[in-house]
């Protein structure tokens, strides 16, 4: 079976079983792993300052797979599937694959009742009604609080564009209630991330429990490497690059400047994450060196999304 094949059958897979917009979860098109694996248990994680942000981060999940608790009221069930039951092509030392993976995309509070995520997240009304946002999951939750499970009320502004002239990739959603005991983050609102800022993400990488992943840096504000620089002059405007740990289901991440702890940006986008390994018949992280040449997450300029007070 050729790489492709087998690369198509896996997306296939995990778009039947996630019933969502394949540029979200699609393994195979997202992102990698440069140098060593900077993801983090939320709770694990040494500053205290982001374990307190990633209580303002939500994952998206699909409605159909919630279900009321019979015996308590306070508790929404979902289906206790793990990872490497999800996709069983995941070679077997690939880290987390015995966690329960819910989700499908990330969010991120900027007002008490207004989330933010990548556009491709929320395309329409439809994509709103059908999804829940979900705060606290966290390694070991096997159950999810009702008070910690909001809907989406309404699209305040979206844009999902990859043109030659413009990248733009943002959903601003209202929530049914407002937010009680988190914080809204913080974000830059005016000129640019310098190059070289240390960064660090906070999400759900294939719908697992919450993770913090630092290590990262910006490359550039654009693709001037990889794209004629006209077109990269256009680009810029909206997005930088980094060496983010991420996968699919980081779409709609927020992130941080690790320094000023400020949102810099939205991960939207990234280069294939893995490879096959066709000795042992699965699936492995493709791993890239901590290069400026190797850095291909988009992240989307929190400062150019339109809607935002």
């Amino acid at each position: 079976m050729s790489l492709a094949t087998v690369s198509l059958l896996l997306s296939t897979i995990v778009f039947a079983s996630f019933n969502v917009e394949a540029k979200s979860i699609d393994v195979s098109k997202n992102d990698l792993i440069y140098g060593a694996d900077n993801r983090h248990e939320v709770d694990d994680y040494f500053d205290r300052e982001f374990i307190d942000k990633a209580k303002s981060v939500a994952m998206r999940v699909p409605t159909n797979r919630l279900y009321n608790d019979p015996e308590d009221q306070r508790i929404i069930n979902f289906p206790r599937v793990r990872l490497n039951q999800l996709i069983p092509q995941l070679c077997k030392e690939e880290r987390f694959i015995d966690q329960l993976s819910v989700g499908n995309c990330s969010g991120f509070l900027v007002a008490p009742n207004k989330l933010v995520t990548a556009g491709h997240c929320i395309m329409n009304q439809s994509d709103c009604d059908s999804n829940r946002w979900v705060f606290d999951f966290k390694e070991g939750t096997t159950s999810f609080k009702r008070n910690n499970v909001y809907s989406c009320k309404r699209i305040i502004k979206q844009k999902y564009i990859y043109t030659n002239r413009e990248v733009s990739d943002y959903a601003i959603i209202e929530l049914d209630r407002n937010v009680e005991g988190r914080t809204p983050l913080a974000y830059r609102k005016g000129g640019m991330v310098p190059k070289e800022a240390p960064l660090l993400v906070i999400g759900h990488p294939l719908g697992l429990p919450m993770k913090i992943t630092d290590g990262g840096k910006v490359a550039s504000m654009n693709d001037v490497e990889q794209e004629h620089k006209i077109r990269s002059w256009f680009l810029r405007r909206n997005y930088f690059t980094a060496n983010l740990d991420t996968y699919g289901g980081n779409s709609g991440s927020p992130v941080f400047n690790q320094k000023s702890g400020q949102v810099e940006g939205i991960l939207i986008q990234g280069a294939d994450d893995f490879t096959y390994n066709s000795d042992n018949e699965c699936f492995e992280s493709k791993h890239f060196s901590d290069s400026h040449l190797n850095s291909y997450e988009k992240v989307m300029r929190i400062n150019k999304v339109e809607g935002l007070d």
